[in-house]
């Protein structure tokens, strides 16, 4: 049995491939030799799923598909609910370095996050809005405080529950980060937010 491919998903592929670059969607109409790669890689996300943890590095030689099978199984696990992150690497850009490499990684890898919801990367805001926007319902569940005595409650919230991360590596900075964001998010201040 032939599936057809939508119109729109085959440009899509057509245009991708035409600019030597992997396409994000459609994968499964195009993976040919892949499945007990992929089946490996699904079988860690099923055990992410119920609680544990995997990390691979997908190694080889240029051209020999790394990048399809990573978006491959970057579709298969957004389409599962999970946020994703993906990021190149290569001796420019890496985890480390002395010259701002690693930094360079890691901002791409924030602006690579995706979700169902963004699939295209960009999920940062969308994650930060939805997560505050549950500190503002349970911390007015329990106030009837309005306006600037509202907002101390919830900032005072996001440092509480931020606060568990406190004993990590800039983990009161990691809170005072959101709160930051919170507030720019409140005075729609897109500047700050970025």
């Amino acid at each position: 049995m032939i599936n057809k491919v939508p119109t729109r998903i085959a440009n899509i592929i057509i245009n991708a491939l035409k600019g030597g670059v992997v396409p994000r969607v459609g994968l499964e109409y195009i993976t040919v030799g892949r499945a007990q790669e992929i089946a490996a890689i699904l079988h860690d996300i099923d055990m992410i799923e119920q609680g544990s943890a995997s990390f691979r590095f997908i190694v080889g030689r240029y051209g020999s598909g790394k990048s399809f099978l990573l978006q491959t199984i970057r579709n298969h696990a957004i389409a599962r609910g999970f946020a994703v992150v993906d990021a190149d690497l290569s001796p420019e850009r890496r985890f480390t370095g002395t010259k701002g490499q690693g930094l360079g990684t890691y901002k791409e890898l924030i602006q690579n996050l995706s979700t169902k919801s963004k699939p295209d990367g960009g999920a940062l805001p969308l994650i930060l809005e939805k997560w505050i926007s549950g500190i503002q319902a349970s911390v007015k569940i329990n106030t009837d405080a309005e306006g600037e005595e509202f907002d101390k409650l919830v900032e005072k919230r996001i440092y509480a529950v931020a606060g568990s991360l406190e004993g990590m590596v800039n983990g009161f900075e990691f809170a005072k980060a959101i709160v930051t964001y919170w507030k720019a998010y409140k005075q729609d201040d897109s500047e700050m937010k970025s």
